[in-house]
């Protein structure tokens, strides 16, 4: 009788099973570049230290309320800086956000619905031997992958002549930049260990209670640079892998972690084309410079889908009850991408020296 009970119980619930489940269709997410990415997210625009075009609601990251040392507005006009065949130029200093990056978070590996729905799930699986999402328990972990778009949208559209020098060296264009399924430390958290043994360190409660003060004032303002293991309210910056609790949260909080771990992941260990430069320190105004530690303030996120938030952003680590918790649709809409803003100061080129 107790035998006849067990094997009942089996046929009615299933247990785990490597078999990966139906794929689902690949859709296209590509965004109305009108209508759903935050284009007041570029201001306020500085010339010399001088706001010449602003919006209330779009505060810069230089405060009093965050006071991370490494936040930099320019005070001065004129500015010099060598070009690519060390040539000297003076320009005008210049402070602006750009539109840099997007970020597309989905567990379909080979799915790319920012490019229109291509599926390159086969091609990825024959190349790489990348397997599609397992099934996943409440006491499981979660495992998501990360696409790396270049996407230097106000250099493409030659806003602030960009074309001449403040653009960011290396691709000029849109185009697939990183993808985690290439990637062996994203799938394997033990090799990652080996390549960021500064994770055992804040693998504790204390390091992660901390976090609140970044969560705070994330929510509240910016998050905090000296903190650099934190994401605020989205969890740990470590380990830098594709592997997450569901304890973290919502999906769209899941989806913002694992994205802030790829732009960290790009600042520690750049792939060129895929960087992530500090591009507003005061000694980065001839070009972006590379930081071992991702500069958190330096960053704007706009959701673009399934829900866009095309009329505000949010900050790494700000808590998604105030930006983001309907912007997930069940079932349907549990993949995000999201336009990844970064504050520029820059030397914009006027003139040669030698001319």
């Amino acid at each position: 009788m107790f035998l006849s009970v067990i094997i009942i119980l089996l046929g009615a619930f299933p247990g785990y099973t490597d078999d990966p489940p139906p794929k689902k269709e690949c859709k296209s997410t590509f965004p109305n570049l009108a209508a759903d990415i935050c284009w007041d997210c570029m201001y306020p625009i500085r010339i010399g230290g001088k706001v010449v075009m602003k919006k209330d609601q779009m505060p810069d990251n230089v405060s009093e309320i965050t006071s991370n040392p490494d936040d930099y507005n320019p005070s001065e006009y004129l500015c010099d800086c060598k070009g690519k065949n060390d040539e000297i130029f003076f320009g005008i200093y210049v402070s602006f956000w750009e539109p840099a990056r997007v970020m597309e978070i989905t567990p379909e590996p080979g799915c790319f619905s920012f490019l229109f729905g291509m599926d390159m799930r086969e091609a990825l699986n024959a190349t790489y031997g990348v397997k599609g999402p397992a099934p996943v328990t409440p006491l499981e972990k979660s495992f998501q992958q990360v696409h790396y778009y270049h996407a230097p949208i106000m250099e493409m559209l030659d806003i602030f002549g960009l074309a001449d020098f403040c653009k960011e060296w290396g691709m000029s264009g849109l185009d697939i930049a990183y993808m985690t399924e290439v990637s062996p430390t994203w799938k394997d958290d033990e090799l990652n260990l080996l390549t960021h043994a500064e994770s055992a360190v804040f693998a504790n409660p204390i390091a992660q209670t901390l976090c609140t003060v970044d969560c705070l004032a994330a929510s509240a303002f910016y998050p905090l640079n000296a903190m650099f293991w934190c994401q605020g309210c989205w969890g740990s910056m470590y380990p830098m892998s594709g592997h997450l609790g569901h304890a973290i949260g919502s999906p769209i909080t899941v989806s913002s972690n694992l994205m802030t771990r790829m732009l960290a992941l790009m600042a520690r260990f750049p792939a060129p084309p895929a960087i992530e430069y500090d591009t507003s320190s005061s000694f980065a105004k001839c070009g972006g410079v590379i930081r071992p530690f991702l500069k958190k303030s330096q960053y704007r996120i706009n959701t673009l889908s399934p829900v866009a938030e095309a009329k505000s952003y949010h900050v790494i680590g700000a808590s998604s009850l105030l930006w983001g918790e309907h912007r997930t649709i069940p079932a349907t809409g549990e993949d995000h991408t999201f336009v990844v803003w970064r504050k520029r100061n820059c030397c914009l080129k006027l003139v040669d020296a030698e001319q």
